[in-house]
């Protein structure tokens, strides 16, 4: 009897091992595997922004993803540090977005606030302050996450400071009295933003506005 593995009349021929066709160069590993990170990180900010935390979980952000079970638990083996670095993630896009922005600013002191102000207290109506601000609230009754966010958010924190450093320019940060209008305008924007979530508006016609650009006016300006 011939062996079942040899070649007879009705076996199907071997398959040939596939052959990359010429001119089609695979992508570097590292390339993909950035891509699906990205793919993984987006889907979970979509979600945290349209269904809030507590319907935001790895199956979800799975399927929104369209990557399989593996390569989501390959990236990342928690849903706290899941979730975290998707709110840092779109940080990241936007720290970007005002190192570009650094360039067309005004250079006259007083333009200079009023501009950054303005682009400041955009950001607090972006993805990522809700995608922040729905992890923040579960942190208070989820220790766990509370113990991936504080360290995160420390980091983050440094970061933000000096992309305002830098948004200000370094004339008006050397200015003294500099950091007390930093910390007053980011924790100021930020308590202000929280009211959206339940009174949604126009936000560039917040009374608020004037008002920042006032005070940092007032103390930056001052000789």
């Amino acid at each position: 009897m011939l062996d079942r593995m040899s070649s007879t009349p009705d076996a199907p021929p071997m398959e040939e091992p596939p052959t990359r066709r010429r001119g089609v160069e695979r992508r570097p590993q590292a390339e993909r595997s950035q891509e699906t990170r990205t793919r993984i990180l987006d889907a979970a900010v979509a979600l945290l922004v349209e269904e809030g935390y507590s319907r935001t979980n790895t199956l979800a952000i799975q399927a929104k993803a369209g990557v399989s079970r593996g390569r989501l638990l390959h990236q990342f083996p928690s849903k706290e540090e899941l979730l975290v670095a998707a709110a840092h993630h779109v940080w990241e896009r936007r720290r970007g977005e005002n190192q570009r922005a650094e360039t067309s600013l005004p250079t006259e002191p007083g333009a200079r606030i009023d501009a950054v102000v303005e682009l400041l207290w955009s950001t607090f109506n972006e993805n990522q302050f809700w995608a922040a601000t729905e992890l923040w609230v579960a942190s208070r009754t989820e220790p766990a996450l509370a113990d991936v966010i504080r360290p995160a958010e420390r980091r983050l924190g440094r970061a933000i400071w000096a992309s305002m450093d830098n948004l200000f320019g370094a004339e008006l940060a050397a200015h003294p009295r500099y950091p007390l209008v930093r910390h007053t305008l980011f924790t100021s924007m930020r308590g202000v933003a929280l009211t959206y979530a339940f009174d949604q508006r126009d936000p560039s016609t917040e009374p608020s506005l004037a008002n920042w650009k006032q005070l940092a006016k007032a103390i930056l300006l001052a000789s």
